[in-house]
C-alpha cells in the first residue's frame, strides 16, 4: 500500500507540475526554457553546418559562419538563462545575426546549385545532388528562437506562481501595469498571446524541414520506408499550424497531437540516421569519415523543433482582436 500511495502522490505531483507549467506558457512566462530551446537548435544546426560544409573542403569563407557562430548562439543563450538583461538585449542581436546568416546562406546555395551543370533546368537533379537548398533556413530557426525568447517573461519560483493561479485577476492587473510602454505586439507575445503567429511559423518550417528531408531522402533512394515518414507527416502538420491559425478548435485539439506525432518522427529518424553511421564500414575508427559522408545526424532533431513549436503554440493564448 505505501508504494502504491507512494507512486500515485509521484503521478500526482507530476501532473501538478505540468499544468503549472502550461499555466506559465500561457502566460508567456518561459523566457529561460525559450533559451535553452534556442541554445540546444544552435548546436544542434552548427554541427550539421560543419559536417556538410566539411563535405565541401570550406572552399568559402562563408561556410564557416554558421560554425562560428554556433558558439556564440550558446553563450548568449546560457547568459539569458542566468541574466534578464542578457535575455533582453544580448540574445536577440545574436539570433539577429544567425538569422542574417541563414538567409545570406540561402542565396550561396541557390547560387550553387545554380552554377552546376544544366542550373535549374536539371534542378530534378541539381536540387537534390546539390547543396542543400532549405538548410540554411532551417539553420535561421535558431535566430527565430531566440529572438522569441527575448520578448517572453522569466518563469517564476513555485511559491510566486501558486499566488498568481490562486489570484489571476491581480497578477494580469500587474502585467499590465509594468506592460504599458511597450508596442501592442511586444504586450501580446510578453502575455503568451501570439498562438497565431508561433502556428504559422511552425507552419513555415514543417515545409522547409520536410523538403529538406525528401531531397535528403530521395538522394538516398528512399531505400527504406520509413524514410517516407517525414514526408508523410509533413502535410498534415502544415494544415494544423495554419488551421489553428484560423480556428482555436484546431489549435487546442488538433495541433498538439500533430505536433507530437512530428516530434517523435523526428526522434524516430535521428536513432535511424545513428543506426545508419553505425553501420557504415570502419565503424567507430573511421567515425569522422562516417558523419561526413553517412546521413546527417541531427538533422531529424530539427524536424523534433516544428513539433515542439507546435506543442507551445498550443498552449499559448489567441492573439487579442485588433
Amino acid at each position: 500500500m505505501r508504494i502504491v500511495r507512494r507512486r500515485g502522490g509521484v503521478l500526482v505531483a507530476v501532473v501538478a507540475e505540468t499544468q503549472l507549467a502550461r499555466w506559465e506558457i500561457r502566460h508567456g512566462r518561459f523566457q529561460r526554457s525559450m533559451a535553452v530551446i534556442a541554445g540546444f537548435a544552435a548546436v544542434v544546426s552548427g554541427f550539421e553546418a560543419y559536417v556538410q560544409h566539411l563535405r565541401g573542403a570550406f572552399d568559402h569563407w562563408l561556410m564557416w559562419t554558421p560554425v562560428g557562430l554556433a558558439p556564440a548562439v550558446v553563450v548568449s543563450a546560457a547568459a539569458a538563462v542566468v541574466s534578464e538583461r542578457a535575455a533582453r538585449l544580448l540574445l536577440p542581436l545574436v539570433s539577429l545575426v544567425a538569422l542574417v546568416d541563414g538567409l545570406v546562406g540561402f542565396v550561396y546555395h541557390l547560387r550553387g546549385i545554380r552554377r552546376l551543370p544544366g542550373g535549374f533546368k536539371l534542378g530534378q537533379y541539381n536540387v537534390v545532388m546539390g547543396p542543400p537548398v532549405f538548410a540554411p533556413l532551417l539553420v535561421g530557426m535558431v535566430g527565430v528562437l531566440g529572438t522569441i525568447a527575448a520578448f517572453l517573461r522569466r518563469e517564476r519560483r513555485p511559491n510566486q506562481l501558486l499566488e498568481a493561479v490562486a489570484a489571476p485577476q491581480v497578477a494580469a492587473a500587474a502585467v499590465g501595469a509594468s506592460l504599458r510602454p511597450l508596442r501592442r505586439t511586444e504586450v501580446e507575445m510578453a502575455e503568451g498571446r501570439f498562438q497565431q503567429g508561433l502556428a504559422v511559423l511552425a507552419a513555415v518550417f514543417a515545409v522547409l524541414s520536410g523538403g529538406e528531408a525528401y531531397f535528403e531522402h530521395l538522394r538516398g533512394s528512399f531505400n527504406r520506408r520509413l524514410m517516407w515518414t517525414p514526408v508523410w507527416i509533413t502535410p498534415p502538420m502544415v494544415a494544423a499550424g495554419l488551421g489553428a491559425a484560423r480556428s482555436r478548435r484546431v489549435a487546442v485539439r488538433v495541433l498538439p497531437l500533430v505536433s507530437v506525432v512530428t516530434f517523435l518522427d523526428g526522434m524516430l529518424g535521428f536513432l535511424l540516421h545513428l543506426q545508419g553511421i553505425k553501420r557504415m564500414p570502419g565503424g567507430s575508427t573511421t567515425l569522422r569519415f562516417d558523419l561526413m559522408l553517412g546521413p546527417p545526424l541531427f538533422a531529424p532533431l530539427l524536424f523534433c523543433a516544428v513539433g515542439l513549436l507546435g506543442m507551445i503554440a498550443s498552449v499559448l493564448r489567441r492573439e487579442e482582436s485588433r
